[in-house]
């Protein structure tokens, strides 16, 4: 669990909230199980404010809440923030569509870590406001009426928290009020006034120097590849480098906290590289990683080998398992063919989850990512991986292959965005193999994600992706990857809507990462070759005009090969 503890300062005491534990989880403190319970919430007018340090921000963070966001379902208010600056959420009856309708405001004022603010939010009946040190930050006129409350809603101080989320707040917190009227903007600023002692305060760490998100290696090219860890104090992070003959370069961040990607670029292909990561405080503390190494991406006609993943999500020591047996066999890359994490908006699905246990593997070996639903196209996704733009769909050669990287959460039928990028992209690509990797399957036999096929018709896969399958016969597409259904499956070739003998596309399930096994329907489908419920890996191996892939069990066991031939190149 994470931590709540009495902090001292120059000024007195405050309640300091760290960050999630070794489960995930984080320190707040819940104020009563449901509005309902508490029984004393404004309905008419009123104030928040808090005193507030934040030490690490978050998507959805909360300072104050009793708020119930879960779909169109909106109700409640939430005094909080977000990367970058202070927000205030709230939902009426004068703006309810139905099951309400939340509006966020969001301040001006640049959040600042470790830096103490006064955060207050008000409401009069027809308006909303959010004040920052005192001043207006933000305010809207979109909800009026009474505060629309989900009465089972818990409240809760130093977190986000409904039915199905859960956002803890990391830093500290004091002077914490709610008043059943809207205090008016003078009282406000003489409030703040009064304290500005504590804004004042000098910002100190007693966090200790360590890696939040030990070194990593993103999207590697013939000459480049990306190394990415996150610090929680601010720090100057350097990366070492050197061939395995040859001098030391160094490339030096600028000191921050949280989030530093530094692009190693200049490099010769298909050459191994050793480097070490050094974090070093202004205080003097240090970390650094032991000597690794990587290798950068090859040329067209060498052989290589890679590892596809799908669904890694929670279950760590199974995730664990998985990344252990693929650096096990030594690939050049690995790919995940999305939900990284089971939710991510959560920032300890990715700080506690999926980063830990994917170590050794995407320390030496070049991760190249996939979006998933459970991604929920969050921000944390957009900062740990440096991809090329737009990031949510992009494309990487390897040898003798290339492959194109697409978001299943984004349409993907002609005349869509991402439909005409990878027409132009397979057109345009002179490569022996090609490889489709999305999240969403085209084909799928599971049981009763696109209808129970216990009792009735299921469309058997995902009717939006379907539409791109005319593409990927056109343009020779060899095997379409995804993930999303927790099992293993392998399509016979497909071509025209029928199962071929040669020249088809193979379209692989591989969502046997971590995620919770699902099974699947009680028939064959006329697609589907070869299937199992286990948790899994596939290693894939291309030598010239020759691909091997294995699937291979948590465990370590091979349960499914298969082979292509090509005789000639395209």
């Amino acid at each position: 669990m994470g931590h709540a503890s009495i902090a001292q300062d120059s000024l007195g005491q405050s309640l300091e909230l760290s960050g999630p534990g070794l489960d995930g989880a984080g320190a707040y403190l819940r104020v009563a199980d449901s509005v309902q319970e508490f029984g004393h919430m404004p309905k008419h007018q009123f104030t928040a404010t808090a005193w507030v340090r934040i030490d690490q921000t978050t998507d959805w963070g909360g300072i104050l809440s009793a708020v119930s966001d879960n779909g169109d379902r909106e109700k409640g208010w939430i005094l909080g923030y977000d990367k970058d600056s202070f927000t205030f959420g709230i939902s009426t009856t004068g703006a309810d569509d139905g099951d309400g309708n939340i509006t966020y405001l969001n301040g001006s004022t640049i959040l600042e870590l470790q830096k103490w603010y006064m955060v207050t939010a008000t409401f009069d009946g027809s308006s909303a406001r959010l004040f920052v040190n005192g001043k207006l930050d933000a305010e809207t006129t979109t909800q009026y009426g009474e505060v629309l409350y989900e009465p089972r809603t818990p409240v809760a101080i130093g977190a986000y928290i409904d039915s199905n989320e859960f956002h803890p707040m990391e830093g500290r917190i004091r002077n914490v009020y709610l008043f059943n009227e809207a205090i008016d903007a003078d009282q406000i600023e003489a409030e703040f006034q009064r304290n500005s002692m504590i804004a004042s305060v000098i910002p100190e760490s007693d966090t200790p120097l360590e890696w939040t998100v030990e070194p990593f290696l993103c999207y590697a090219t013939q000459s480049s590849v990306s190394i990415v860890c996150e610090v929680p104090t601010a720090a100057e992070v350097t990366v070492r480098f050197r061939p395995a003959m040859g001098e030391v370069r160094e490339i030096v961040s600028e000191t921050k906290s949280g989030i530093h990607t530094i692009e190693i670029d200049g490099l010769d292909a298909g050459q191994p590289y050793y480097y070490e990561v050094l974090a070093h405080s202004p205080s003097g503390e240090s970390v650094k990683t032991e000597p690794l190494s990587f290798q950068t991406a090859i040329e067209r006609g060498k052989a290589f080998t890679f590892i596809m993943i799908g669904d890694t999500q929670a279950n760590p020591e199974v995730v664990k398992r998985v990344s252990d047996i693929a650096w096990s066999n030594r690939p050049n890359f690995v790919c995940i063919a999305g939900d990284l994490v089971t939710t991510g908006t959560n920032k300890s699905h990715w700080t506690h989850h999926f980063f830990p246990n994917m170590q050794p593997l995407i320390s030496r070996v070049p991760l190249f990512p996939v979006l998933g639903n459970h991604e929920q196209n969050a921000r944390h996704y957009y900062e740990y991986m440096d991809l090329p733009a737009p990031e949510y769909y992009y494309s990487f050669s390897y040898g003798d292959a290339d492959y194109f990287v697409l978001d299943s959460e984004k349409p993907m039928g002609p005349g869509s965005e991402q439909y005409r990028w990878l027409e132009n992209k397979l057109d345009q690509s002179d490569a022996r193999w090609k490889f489709v990797i999305h999240h969403r399957p085209a084909y799928s036999s599971d049981e009763n994600d696109y209808g129970n096929t216990w009792l009735g018709p299921s469309t058997l896969g995902d009717l939006d992706i379907r539409q791109a399958v005319p593409l990927y016969e056109k343009y020779g597409v060899d095997i379409v990857f995804n993930g999303h259904i927790h099992a293993y499956e392998r399509s016979f070739p497909i071509r025209d809507g029928e199962a071929v003998e040669q020249n088809g596309v193979v379209y692989m399930t591989i969502g046997g990462g971590g995620g919770g096994l699902e099974n699947f329907a009680p028939f064959n489908p006329w697609f589907s070759s070869k299937k199992t419920s286990v948790h899994h890996l596939c290693r894939v191996e291309i030598v010239g005009g020759t691909l091997r892939m294995q699937s291979i069990d948590e465990y370590g066991k091979l349960f499914d090969t298969y082979e292509i031939r090509k005789e000639h190149n395209p």
